[in-house]
């Protein structure tokens, strides 16, 4: 319980729910609250139930959840009753709600899935008379098939969303197409571009083009010399087993005869010819019945709970005629079984009319051929498990051959095992081989035995049929053939008949027995229930009334509390701006003060014939500034002055000693060229020396 409250909190404190719960407060929520927490957990698997349930009537909350559960397929404990599962859900008992919403959780994607499909794929249900309506029935089809249309829609669009594929692959893949195409394109244009500048480019790319194309066909011959490989290696396994089959056809066809051969080939036609025109038949016959029978089931529509009730209901009717009355609780039951004797009454008479006390000369004939028959049909298929046995085996001697042939030589203990392992393989093939001849054999030897029975058994026949024809009672043997196969089916039929009437007679004492005990149960209650009824009667006439006084009770209080919340409303927005005026009121009051106290101060001082308060007061301090910024101001001027009265002198300096500058720059110039031009300057001492070259 505690893994579940914790799986459970973890859950909703995820987004999107962001319920911002821990254990103790989840297991202390009320009914509501745990209703409320339950309906945002469907809301989440569908939309719809997005609702708040104090807004919504309580059995409308609880038909809607037992429907959306219902649609998704919820299942209660074993051991509880759909009775008190709905009683316990409108309790709000946390037993009930705490594993549906586990369950919610842990199959989530599933639920959500199935709920978007049940919007579609639940059907209306129509009454039948409705229905017989010819517009409500065109309707109706066109509705159903629509629905189908829809089931095809999503199997293809959930196998498209399965495939692997998806947009955004897609869409990467086109990108990276495109980002090459353009680089292939830039590549051509700048081969263009370094071809346009040759002399022999014609040459070139005629050159290039025959090179391209004898590339692709070395490509081509490469993959036709592969493919030849592989048929050739496929035609020596093929020429392998043809020897290995000519090697056995030699084995054993040594001290064989040309009547042994031909007996063999008898007898392989005649099982085929049995399995061809007997056994295939009936079994296809069989596989098709099958089919028409399967095809029959997929034709009907889903069986729910509620169609298999039906059914057991109509079994039950059709078994059985119940019919109860209410008031003196009387039950009775009629099973009609006088047409079932009278049936078998007819058959059993029919029988004895049509026995012949005679001997049946061809009984034992007929038992032969049976049990002949029988041995033939169990040999036909122990032949067909050892052919496909056989088919199996060559199947995967072909694929070892196959993987042989592309792999390395074994070696050692591997080479060994494989040696092993074949001769195995060997013996047992040889085994069964020996066993599918003993079986041929057998086959053969059998269908000879019918041959000659059945020659008998004509023979036997003309014989009879000419005593007949001579004591003048021809097509008495065919009579009695009839007879016999119908004294056969009628055996058949009265041991089915015995059987049915041993279950009916069987389930007529349950039912007997089952009813006299309900009967026993309910005689009590129906006594107990008449005055209950009469008393739930005057409680629901006494609950109409007092719930319509309610209604118009609560319909005034809920109109009167909504006139009473908008005059709150408005009042606390009147409330809420007057106070907002009033601070911002108070706030300028304590401004308008300060400013006041500062002025009375400044008057004070202003007033006194103390040097040292005028001096404290704001008009000496303002005055003060005043002379120290003039001051600085007449200064500034001062220096103004004398920047104005040096400018031209200092200006006229900076250009004498700009001259200056070009003047020298100019004679190291021409310095450097004159030594270049003439010769090599040598100072030593404080002497130059030029040296001319």
């Amino acid at each position: 319980m505690s893994d579940q409250l914790k799986f459970i909190v973890g859950e909703l404190n995820k987004d999107p729910l962001n319920k911002n719960v821990n254990l103790i407060s989840f297991n202390s929520l009320n009914t509501e609250q745990i209703l409320q927490v339950l309906t945002d957990v469907l809301a989440e698997v569908d939309p719809s139930h997005k609702v708040d349930i104090r807004e919504e009537d309580p059995e409308q909350t609880t038909v809607r959840i037992l429907e959306m559960l219902r649609i998704l397929k919820y299942k209660p404990g074993p051991d509880t009753s759909s009775v008190a599962f709905r009683q316990a859900l409108v309790q709000g008992d946390k037993n009930i709600i705490h594993p549906i919403i586990e369950w919610l959780f842990r199959n989530m994607a599933d639920l959500k899935k199935r709920a978007y499909l049940a919007q579609y794929l639940v059907k209306v249900e129509v009454p039948v008379d409705i229905l017989s309506d010819a517009d409500v029935s065109t309707l109706y089809e066109q509705y159903e098939q629509l629905m189908e249309d829809f089931k095809s829609l999503h199997k293809e669009s959930e196998a498209l969303k399965n495939s692997g594929y998806s947009t955004a692959e897609l869409r990467s893949d086109l990108d990276t197409m495109e980002r090459e195409k353009d680089i292939v394109i830039k590549r051509i244009e700048r081969m263009q571009k370094k071809v346009e500048s040759m002399a022999n480019r014609e040459a070139m790319l005629s050159a290039a083009h025959t090179l391209r194309l004898e590339r692709e066909r070395e490509k081509e011959l490469a993959n036709q010399k592969q493919e030849q490989q592989t048929a050739l290696s496929h035609a020596e396994q093929r020429v392998g087993r043809l020897q290995q089959q000519l090697k056995d056809a030699r084995q054993a066809s040594t001290g064989a005869t040309s009547e042994g051969l031909l007996q063999r080939l008898e007898e392989e036609t005649n099982v085929t010819t049995y399995i061809v025109k007997q056994k295939l038949p009936k079994e296809l016959e069989a596989r098709q019945l099958e089919v028409q029978i399967l095809g029959k089931v997929l034709s009907e529509p889903a069986m729910g709970r509620e169609d298999l009730d039906i059914l057991n209901n109509k079994l039950a009717n059709a078994l059985v005629v119940l019919s109860l009355t209410a008031e003196d609780g009387e039950i009775e039951v009629r099973i009609s079984l006088q047409v079932i004797n009278g049936e078998i009454n007819q058959l059993v008479e029919r029988h004895l009319a049509t026995k012949n006390p005679s001997e049946d000369k061809l009984a034992p004939f007929r038992q032969q051929a049976a049990i002949i028959a029988r041995k033939k049909e169990t040999t036909a298929e122990l032949l067909g498990e050892l052919r496909g046995k056989l088919t199996s085996l060559n199947e995967e001697l072909d694929n070892q051959l196959k993987e042989l042939a592309g792999e390395a030589v074994l070696g050692g203990e591997e080479f060994k095992r494989y040696v092993n392992k074949l001769r195995g393989r060997s013996s047992l093939y040889k085994r069964h081989r020996a066993e599918l001849l003993a079986l041929k054999a057998e086959s053969g030897v059998l269908t000879r035995t019918i041959e000659l029975l059945q020659t008998r058994n004509e023979s036997v026949r003309q014989g009879l049929s000419a005593e007949e024809m001579r004591h003048g009672v021809s097509g008495f043997q065919v009579a009695r053939q009839k007879l016999e196969q119908v004294s056969v089916e009628k055996a058949v039929v009265d041991q089915e008949k015995g059987k049915t009437l041993e279950d009916i007679s069987s389930l007529v004492q349950q039912l007997s027995q089952r009813i006299a005990s309900k009967k026993a149960q309910l005689a009590p209650i129906i006594k107990e229930l008449r005055p209950l009824r009469e008393q739930h009667q005057e409680l629901s006439m006494e609950y109409e009334k007092k719930k319509k006084i309610h209604d118009t009770t609560a319909a005034g209080l809920e109109s009167s509390t909504g006139k009473l919340e908008q005059e709150v409303k408005s009042l606390r927005e009147n409330l809420e701006e007057d106070e907002s005026q009033c601070y911002m009121l108070e706030a300028q009051c304590v401004i308008h003060q300060v400013r006041l106290d500062r002025l009375a101060e400044e008057i004070k001082f202003y007033i006194s014939s103390n040097p040292g308060d005028k001096a404290r007061s704001l008009r000496e301090q303002l005055s003060a500034c005043i002379n120290e910024q003039e001051k600085v101001s007449r200064q500034l001027k001062e220096q103004q002055q004398l920047v104005k009265e040096n400018q031209t002198n200092r200006a006229r300096q900076v250009k004498l000693w700009s001259n200056l500058h070009k003047l020298l720059e100019c004679k190291k110039k021409c310095l450097q060229e004159a030594q270049q031009n003439s010769g090599v300057v040598h100072r030593e001492r404080g002497a130059e020396t030029l040296i001319l070259q």
